[in-house]
């Protein structure tokens, strides 16, 4: 099971998620997510403090989300893990993308 409350904060857009980043729970949030990325110059935060478990296409969803201007934020262990693996991807990829020019 996965919650997600949306709160609006001034410019900013908080995604609340608690429970499991998981299975049909994904597509929910994809669903929201797509959503909120209409919103034109909003601060998109992903709040990843009520995550208690992640599987392979929640980290890809959240990698998505990050790579399109999403801020994670976590609390715990697992959710800090998978967002500095996320982080260090991308700065992988940008300097990759450097190179190239």
């Amino acid at each position: 099971m996965l919650r997600i409350t949306v709160h609006e904060e001034g410019p900013a857009t908080r995604f609340l998620l608690e429970g499991k980043l998981v299975g049909p729970w994904v597509e929910e949030l994809r669903k929201c997510w797509e959503k909120a990325v209409r919103i034109p110059d909003g601060r998109l935060i992903i709040d990843l403090a009520g995550i208690t478990s992640i599987d392979l296409h929640g980290r890809d969803l959240l990698a998505e989300m990050h790579h399109r201007g999403g801020q994670l934020l976590a609390s715990g262990l697992l959710t800090q893990a998978i967002i500095e693996d996320i982080q260090k991807s991308k700065r992988q990829r940008s300097q990759v993308r450097g190179r190239r020019n």
